[in-house]
């Protein structure tokens, strides 16, 4: 296993290598620049903001200053919020983020894996329906609809819940169900899927055929080996999430890191953008190593050197 997660890493790091490649020239092939939209700006403030900044040199140049930094952990300074680095503004609202998205995953699992169950078991019924019929809307409706619907519902027309902030645990009622009706729906309907296939197996048969209980051979034999495919997509979804939704983020007023990369596109905010992409590729390439690590632990017939 030892040389099967050194492989990984090094894998890793050219991926970055190159994420960090490709978002830095196009992010430089973009016509303007930073300074260019603000008011009332005269041409020499914004050439001494550029060389300040470093962005009145050649692009090669900046590329191989940024890579410089970027092997010290630095990802250099906002562009937009004068006084606070990017290393500040990801360890300042990364933590929100993560624990709206923790909450939100905690929800698609509780709610998506037995609904997934229940309509695996009751194939073709009226609860295969309704639960198919919940997911597909889950999939179809955009996540922005969902959280605007939810704060005029119940934040605007019934006045039940907060809709700004995350004061208290009221407030993260309705951006964690936002967040996690897509990933509860998908999980619903991988589930059922995956479940449908196991059930159909011999083991099963065998294991019903020696007198077990309908419980322990679902519970026990079909569900362990059923997860498989809902770890596997617990890697990018918790990448996804825990570096924040940008649009709930943004409808709910949450200081969250997805609703400051939203403000560094904007604002064209070349360091938060390079930084935030940068992260997010790093916890996204982690968490897949580690639903790959998971993998023999579930099922030991998964050989990671092989």
């Amino acid at each position: 296993m030892a040389g099967y997660i050194l492989r990984r890493l090094l894998s890793a790091a050219l991926t970055l290598f190159f994420v960090v490649t490709l978002t830095f020239f196009l992010m430089h092939a973009v016509p303007g620049g930073p300074f260019l939209g603000e008011k009332n700006l005269r041409p020499e403030i914004i050439e001494s903001l550029n060389r300040k900044f470093g962005l009145d040199k050649p692009v090669h140049e900046q590329y191989i200053n940024y890579l410089g930094n970027l092997l010290r952990l630095d990802l250099g300074p906002s562009m937009a919020h004068l006084g606070l680095t990017v290393n500040q503004i990801i360890a300042r609202t990364f933590p929100v983020s993560a624990k709206l998205g923790a909450v939100s995953i905690l929800l698609a699992l509780l709610f998506g894996i037995p609904m997934g169950v229940l309509a695996a078991l009751k194939r073709g019924k009226w609860q295969d329906h309704t639960v198919m019929f919940i997911a597909t809307l889950g999939i179809a409706v955009p996540m922005f609809v969902v959280a605007t619907v939810g704060m005029i519902v119940f934040g605007v027309k019934l006045k039940w819940l907060p809709t700004i902030g995350l004061k208290s645990a009221r407030h993260y009622i309705l951006p964690a169900f936002a967040l996690s009706f897509f990933p509860m729906s998908f999980i619903a309907r991988l589930m059922r899927s995956s479940m449908l296939d196991v059930i159909s197996q011999d083991y099963i048969r065998t294991a019903r055929a020696k007198g077990l209980s309908r419980a322990v051979v679902i519970y026990k034999h079909a569900l362990k080996n059923s997860i498989l495919p809902i770890v596997t997509y617990l890697g990018p979804l918790t990448a996804g999430i825990m570096t924040g939704s940008f649009v709930v983020e943004k409808v709910f007023t949450i200081p969250g890191l997805g609703r400051y990369f939203v403000e560094s596109i904007n604002s064209r905010d070349y360091s938060v953008i390079m930084g935030v992409t940068i992260f997010y590729a790093f916890l996204l390439i982690v968490m897949n190593l580690i639903v790959d690590v998971a993998y023999v632990f579930i099922d030991p017939r998964i050989k990671l050197e092989k």
